[in-house]
């Protein structure tokens, strides 16, 4: 996928299954992330998809895009958190100029997703 944040284009690594391919679908999206914490920046889906198959995990690294379903949301990390009671599905990860650009952002952020 690709992510455009600031004019500044970087290419997400996604993993190949259902659930990527369900965000894919939806494609191209411009999002308002919301910063939360010190951790991540958030922004729900249009449209809610099946997690039911997917390994979740509340061990969250910088550099990862995850899902989180209670929330029908999408995370973008800027740094590590154990983020325990919640529970998220890792789907892909971005490099260290992302994390970067993130750290150093505001409350929010626009991002325009699409696929390549």
């Amino acid at each position: 996928m690709k992510f455009t944040i600031d004019g500044q284009v970087f290419n997400v690594n996604t993993n190949d299954d259902s659930l990527v391919t369900q965000i894919a679908a939806m494609c191209p999206l411009s999002l308002e992330f919301s910063r939360s914490g010190n951790h991540e920046y958030y922004s729900r889906l249009p449209k809610k998809v099946d997690e039911s198959n997917s390994t979740k995990t509340t061990k969250t690294h910088a550099g990862e895009l995850m899902y989180f379903g209670g929330w029908n949301c999408l995370s973008l990390l800027f740094a590590d958190a154990d983020v325990a009671p919640y529970q998220l599905v890792k789907i892909g990860e971005f490099d260290r100029e992302m994390v970067s650009l993130l750290k150093k952002s505001g409350n929010s952020v626009k991002v325009k997703i699409d696929i390549e």
